[in-house]
């Protein structure tokens, strides 16, 4: 039987990816149902070619001008919830920021598999969601590039093996800037990555290395180890996507042609490989790989994250809230792009520290303080 794919995020890079695996593996998958932040447009399109069961949209005020069955468009996180708990096999979380937890955690709750792409919920969430795991037979597999290469790589070893785990980072639009020039970038500049077609607001961590910071604490979740054995390199390639290295001194690596729909079908098929149109890694044709570590002077939001793992929980919470605001504020013209990590180290030094949150509605509660918090920081700015 075919395996019913929700794809929350539908309309964007990663949703559109998915999708384009399914067209591939039309015997293996059917789309159950599509939801979106606001891309109607798209979503239209996607809902007369697919045919989902059903629909969700975000924003409700727009619920009218979806092109399907009334009774069957859903809205608000309440709706993908809703949506996420019928009777689907594989829920992909391709949303974009914290509105990516709950759907996460209800994918969980009812024993999906979850193909996940939001790493905003671990990084929000982790200890929850790992004790979410630990209580129900749900499979989570990563979408991450980088994270879907560890979690290969990590199955092929002992865990008394390992030593470190090394993500690697394309180093963004502004690796080669001096640190000066980086008051004066613009919104374009910022979302022209060199490597990669991503949505607005990866694409902006991505230039800020925040991004880098948000895969440091979710693979600190998702393979439950501690941050000091958790290693950045920079590799502007984009070829070699994750290492492990062994307590013998050894490296195993992952390598592979930077295109998403390759972690995208591993999940979907649950950690098993197939077949797909993507261009190969031609090893004959390239002619180096080029490593070098972070400069965490120049980026310092990859430092802020590494500091709020030694914090604690709540600290997670602020770094995600703070850079939600501080990035939708330098896309908004705002802010300088070098203003958005002070912001979010002004929350972290201000937030009521908690070491460890197990709760949802804590969760919820730092998330709505430091939101609140960065917003009058900014208002402050301007007053």
């Amino acid at each position: 039987m075919k395996q019913r794919v929700v794809i929350l995020g539908s309309t964007g890079s990663i949703g559109r990816a998915t999708l384009d695996v399914i067209a591939a593996h039309h015997d293996a998958f059917e789309v159950f149902g599509l939801a979106c932040k606001e891309n109607i447009d798209l979503l239209n399109r996607q809902i007369r070619q697919w045919k989902p069961q059903y629909v969700c949209v975000y924003d409700t005020t727009i619920q009218h001008t979806v092109s399907h069955d009334t009774s069957r468009v859903l809205t608000g996180i309440d709706g993908m919830k809703t949506m996420v708990a019928m009777d689907n096999d594989i829920v992909v979380n391709a949303l974009p920021g914290s509105i990516g937890l709950e759907p996460t955690m209800e994918a969980l709750r009812y024993h999906k598999t979850l193909a996940l792409a939001n790493k905003e919920s671990l990084v929000m969430a982790g200890r929850i969601i790992s004790q979410l795991m630990h209580q129900g037979p749900a499979i989570l597999i990563p979408v991450d590039s980088e994270h879907s290469a560890l979690f290969q790589l990590l199955k092929m070893i002992e865990r008394k093996e390992l030593k470190n785990i090394i993500i690697t980072a394309s180093g963004g639009p502004f690796k080669d800037y001096k640190k000066e020039d980086l008051d004066h970038v613009t919104t374009e500049e910022a979302l022209n990555h060199p490597t990669w077609k991503m949505g607005t607001k990866v694409t902006l961590d991505s230039a800020t290395l925040m991004n880098k910071g948000l895969e440091v604490i979710e693979a600190r979740w998702l393979f439950d180890i501690h941050q000091s054995r958790i290693k950045v390199l920079i590799h502007p390639e984009s070829i070699l996507h994750g290492l492990v290295e062994l307590i013998d001194g050894s490296v195993l690596s992952y390598m592979a042609y930077p295109d998403m729909k390759i972690p995208i079908a591993f999940a979907l098929h649950q950690g098993i490989r197939s077949s797909l149109p993507s261009p190969q890694v031609n090893l004959e044709q390239l002619l180096k790989l080029t490593f070098y570590p972070p400069d965490m002077d120049k980026f310092p939001a990859l430092k802020l994250a590494f500091a709020a793992l030694d914090q604690g929980d709540s600290a997670l919470i602020v770094l995600n809230a703070a850079n939600e605001v501080a990035s939708q504020a330098f896309m908004d013209g705002k802010i300088r792009f070098s203003a958005i990590p002070a912001l979010i180290e002004d929350a972290l030094e201000h937030h009521p520290a908690i070491s460890v949150v197990d709760n949802i509605e804590t969760v919820w509660t730092i998330h709505d303080w430091a939101i609140a918090y960065t917003e009058q920081q900014l208002r402050n700015m301007y007053a």
